[in-house]
């Protein structure tokens, strides 16, 4: 879908509670979606709703938020540059037996920095691993996967 048209003010939103295996943890999150602006609303307010059945406190939920919502926006600006196709945004989370697993990945084109703008741009990975504790991005001629995991203490 591209930015601008009925789709860009109303993104069509599959959210899957996908069958979890363990009674003690929440299903995990599945959400997919037009990589366009509109749907960061909808993945933070998925994201938001669910982190609670996972029984994360509110300091980590914001830390979590952000992270996933930095790898969004990202995938929403960069991706879909020159993509040639509609560019779809996957956002995944599930409870791990020690946190939170973590997926952003979507289906568009990795640019890489241009050197002009190094220290003007790029800031993003460097908050994503600041606020969770690991960040493994994944670029491929089809898309971008960022894994992220968060730990959870008790």
């Amino acid at each position: 879908m591209r930015s601008g048209g009925v789709a860009a003010r109303h993104p069509e939103v599959l959210v899957t509670n996908l069958p979890g295996t363990d009674a003690r943890r929440p299903d995990p999150l599945q959400i997919r979606l037009p990589a366009i602006p509109a749907s960061l609303a909808v993945v933070r307010a998925h994201l938001r709703s669910w982190l609670p059945t996972a029984a994360v406190n509110a300091a980590t939920a914001d830390d979590v938020l952000l992270a996933v919502g930095e790898a969004a926006s990202n995938a929403v600006e960069h991706a879909v540059l020159g993509a040639g196709r509609d560019v779809q945004l996957e956002v995944t989370a599930q409870a791990t037996d020690t946190g939170l697993a973590l997926t952003v990945r979507d289906n568009g084109r990795w640019h890489a920095l241009p050197s002009s703008t190094r220290g003007q741009r790029g800031h993003g990975s460097r908050l994503m691993r600041a606020l969770v504790d690991t960040v493994t991005i994944t670029p491929t001629p089809q898309g971008t996967t960022v894994e992220m995991h968060k730990e959870l203490h008790s």
